[in-house]
């Protein structure tokens, strides 16, 4: 399945937990994943995202340790450390969520993941838990990656919602 298929394995069943929220998708629409403030891409620490070489998208610096599916789709992905996980949407959408920087580097310590490979999701259903204590602990930066990775394929995406924002908020889209 693409991009997820290559780099994650393994499939199970997803146990939806709502965000408490719920949003109406529209087409090649990103919703915010996480409460906390949205960055540019151009500002995050990390040069294979901050350059666009992983998609097009916006960094988000959690203000709590809870990810939810920010579209409704398909667990393409989950890696096994709990730190990323990659969506994909019925209108071609391939998004990667990812959690810090270098955090594959603590080998799912801090990390509990919801999603199940090959699971259906509805945007605002529970992904991740994370702790951002222990990750700014161990050295490393909370900010989390929304990316769509194949968005040369998708369209041009929109100005990003930057700020505070909430989940399910609209961040961009495509078009």
């Amino acid at each position: 399945m693409g991009l997820f298929g290559n780099l994650f394995g393994g499939k199970s069943k997803q146990e939806p937990a709502n965000a408490g929220k719920s949003v109406v998708c529209k087409p090649k629409t990103v919703y915010s994943p996480l409460e906390g403030t949205v960055i540019p891409l151009s500002e995050v620490e990390d040069p294979a995202f901050s350059q666009g070489l992983m998609g097009e998208g916006v960094g988000i610096r959690p203000s709590e340790g809870k990810l939810y599916a920010p579209v409704d789709g398909t667990v393409a992905a989950v890696f096994p450390t709990g730190h990323a996980v990659g969506l994909q949407t019925d209108d071609g959408m391939e998004i990667l969520l990812h959690i810090g920087i270098d955090t594959v580097e603590m080998q799912g310590k801090g990390f509990r993941s919801v999603a199940k490979q090959g699971a259906k999701v509805k945007a605002g259903d529970l992904l991740v838990e994370f702790d951002c204590g222990a990750i700014e602990a161990a050295g490393y930066k909370t900010t989390t990656m929304v990316l769509v990775s194949n968005a040369a394929a998708v369209g041009t995406m929109s100005s990003p919602k930057l700020g505070e924002a909430s989940v399910l908020d609209e961040l961009f889209s495509f078009s």
